[in-house]
């Protein structure tokens, strides 16, 4: 066998064997990852808020019967109210479950952290959301059950 096909023979185990068993190797790794259930879209949010006097209730039910919008990349989500504030949060994914910081409330002895605690049924069509929103540190505040349906996307990928 002459220098030059020998050459040539490395050459080819380098630049092409190297890089399919590379391949191979990251193929056979990942084959068991899964991607998180996709709950990104518009809900429309239900709750059955009975009127109450204090400020925590007040200002988490603004956020209610209302609609919301997630935007989702892998386990990390941004959700935002359309009824209520306009400002976006941050939340995550773990499985079947939604946990999220909504920012603070007025109410109680000054401003309480919002938090949405919720389940997603990802065998229902359409999705269903069911969850609570609760205010951290106020005992007088009691969680706000609710139940999200995520609405059909229209035509065009607009929602």
């Amino acid at each position: 066998m002459s220098s030059t096909n020998r050459r040539f023979i490395i050459a080819y185990i380098f630049l092409v064997g190297l890089p399919l068993a590379g391949l191979a190797g990251v193929l056979k790794t990942g084959r068991h990852l899964s991607a998180p259930i996709s709950i990104d879209g518009t809900w429309k949010v239900d709750a059955n808020v009975r009127p109450s006097a204090d400020a925590c209730s007040q200002s988490i039910s603004s956020l209610l019967n209302s609609s919301l919008t997630i935007s989702q990349s892998g386990r990390s989500l941004v959700l935002s109210f359309n009824g209520g504030a306009k400002t976006p949060f941050t939340g995550s994914l773990e499985g079947k479950e939604v946990n999220a910081s909504l920012g603070a409330a007025s109410g109680c002895s000054g401003d309480q952290s919002v938090t949405l605690k919720a389940s997603v049924d990802p065998a229902s069509e359409p999705r269903m959301l069911t969850g609570s929103l609760s205010t951290a540190g106020c005992s007088s505040c009691s969680p706000i059950e609710f139940r999200a349906v995520r609405q059909p996307r229209q035509p065009g990928g607009i929602r």
